[in-house]
């Protein structure tokens, strides 16, 4: 059931490839769903209906307050008014976004789930066991040595995806926060385990009616309980070191990666108008 909400990701999905991802979101999600259950013609009609209308509330609805957050932090990093304050509440800002996509999206998934056949439960289900058996397995190889320069390399190539070419206080900056933050690899392992097992149990059970709906929509709605205090931890801990990394990555900025990341953003914000506005 998990995969359902790709949808999800492919709405909010930023970048160099916005435009392309949110406009064609509909066979992009059938294509992502194929990987974990066969959907029959029926399945597929119900599917596709609820998907417009998802894409049309999101677009009438969302991308023009997606548009003036990142104005206002556009605003504030023109204006010098980037503090750790400031990066928590856009932070938030995006946390909000995300609430009120799950709040559209997860009753009419719940109101869905009962087409599934116990075969397509089946095979979703095994089909995200495979997929966490492989990464684990994947990570079990990787030598401390390699994560780390993965790690290093997915960080650096995304801050200059933003600012451009780095800084030698930039990069060590980065290896600073990969030495600062904790490790969660294995927690959140086990957390997506013990969420999808419940998942799964309801899912055993024969009955698909009220009260199987409304445990559904439980778990859709807060997967966050499944978190254990230890991840939980973990993960306010990296948010803060995460924060502080961003402000002295800021405060770091020359004028011209200061000039680059403003039209990066003005960049993003021209595309999110224009797919609002775009018939």
């Amino acid at each position: 059931m998990r995969k359902f909400l790709l949808v999800l990701a492919l709405l909010t999905m930023t970048g160099c490839s916005t435009k392309f991802i949110y406009k064609n979101a509909d066979w992009l999600s059938y294509w992502y769903l194929d990987d974990y259950v066969s959907l029959t013609d029926e399945q597929e009609a119900q599917f596709d209906e609820r998907l417009l209308a998802w894409l049309d509330w999101h677009k009438s609805q969302e991308l023009t307050q997606y548009a003036q957050q990142l104005t206002m932090l556009k605003s504030d990093i023109e204006n010098d008014k980037i503090t750790l304050e400031r990066i928590g509440y856009h932070r938030e800002q995006m946390l909000e976004h995300w609430h009120r996509l799950r709040n559209k999206v997860v009753p009419d998934l719940v109101e869905m789930a009962p087409m599934l056949s116990d075969t397509q439960v089946s095979e979703l289900f095994d089909e995200i066991a495979e997929g966490e058996a492989e990464r684990t397995e994947k990570r079990a190889k990787r030598s401390e040595q390699k994560k780390h320069k993965r790690w290093l390399k997915e960080r650096k190539n995304n801050l200059k995806r933003w600012i451009g070419r780095l800084s030698a206080e930039q990069e060590g900056r980065i290896e600073q926060l990969y030495e600062q933050q904790v490790s969660t690899a294995a927690l959140w392992s086990d957390y997506r385990a013990r969420y999808q097992g419940e998942l799964r149990a309801l899912f055993a059970q024969p009955e698909r009616g009220d009260a199987f709906k409304a445990r559904l929509s439980e778990l859709l709605m807060a997967p966050e309980v499944y978190r254990s205090e230890q991840l939980n931890l973990a993960n306010e801990q990296n948010s803060k070191v995460n924060h502080q990394y961003l402000l002295d990555v800021y405060q770091s900025l020359s004028a011209k990666q200061k000039k680059r990341l403003v039209s990066e953003l003005e960049e993003l914000i021209e595309d999110i108008q224009s797919l609002a506005e775009n018939e």
